[in-house]
């Protein structure tokens, strides 16, 4: 992971991040730059890899999930021990899913598509299926077949800009070779309030996350600077 203190549209991504109200694909050098500032929101729970698949998953619950408290390390009543206090657990459920999908996975994926269907109807060349103004219409993408999607639709992250609004410049190349990312929200346990399955939003804010542990970029920066004070009053004395 990288350690970008200031990245364009930081709180916008943050924000979206936190949310994730949609399936959000990103590009990896996105990924890199931008979870880290929300780290601390999420706790890393399960990798689930496949023998098969061009992927991997990444399954993360908010910290406010809590866990349950480890063994101890050490019995030795010489040893000095931190003083921690236990938060309270079960505070939200919410749980994201990160798929990271490897270098030419969508060719992989479309491959395996196409072999799976049925193969297509060879037309007989006396039969006159389409008229000759219906052939017309849908070459000219005005005719009925122009209001479907295609049997295959291409998903592509983000070509590395956000809108002002939130959403993604879309850039079809750039999925074709490389590594991207597909963020979820996949707790479907009633959080939402009802009982319909829905992944339900967080129980607090993005404020309140902050508050109870910095993102690893700021905890990256925070250190430096502690090392540079250090390393000042050692030159000066």
């Amino acid at each position: 992971m990288k350690a970008v203190p200031n990245p364009p549209d930081l709180d916008i991504w943050r924000k979206r991040l936190f949310d994730v109200e949609d399936t959000i694909t990103v590009t990896e050098e996105e990924f890199q730059t931008y979870f880290p500032h929300v780290d601390n929101v999420y706790s890393h729970r399960s990798t689930q890899k496949y023998k098969r698949k061009p992927f991997v998953s990444h399954y993360w619950d908010c910290r406010m999930k809590g866990r349950p408290p480890g063994t101890a390390k050490s019995e030795d009543p010489t040893k000095k021990k931190r003083k921690r206090q236990a938060r309270e657990r079960d505070l939200c459920d919410v749980k994201i899913k990160i798929t990271e999908y490897f270098p030419g996975a969508r060719q992989i994926m479309d491959k395996e598509a196409q072999a799976s269907l049925p193969p297509e109807p060879v037309a007989n060349a006396n039969d006159d299926f389409f008229s000759a103004d219906l052939s017309a219409s849908v070459m000219s993408g005005q005719g009925p077949s122009s209001q479907f999607p295609s049997r295959f639709p291409f998903i592509a992250p983000s070509d590395g800009s956000m809108t002002r609004d939130g959403t993604m410049r879309l850039n079809h190349q750039s999925v074709e070779s490389k590594r991207y990312y597909t963020i979820q929200r996949v707790n479907g346990n009633g959080a939402n309030g009802k009982t319909d399955g829905t992944a339900g939003p967080h129980k607090h804010s993005l404020e309140d996350s902050d508050r109870i542990k910095k993102n690893s970029v700021l905890r990256h920066v925070l250190k430096q600077e502690k090392e540079k004070k250090k390393s000042e009053v050692c030159t000066s004395s």
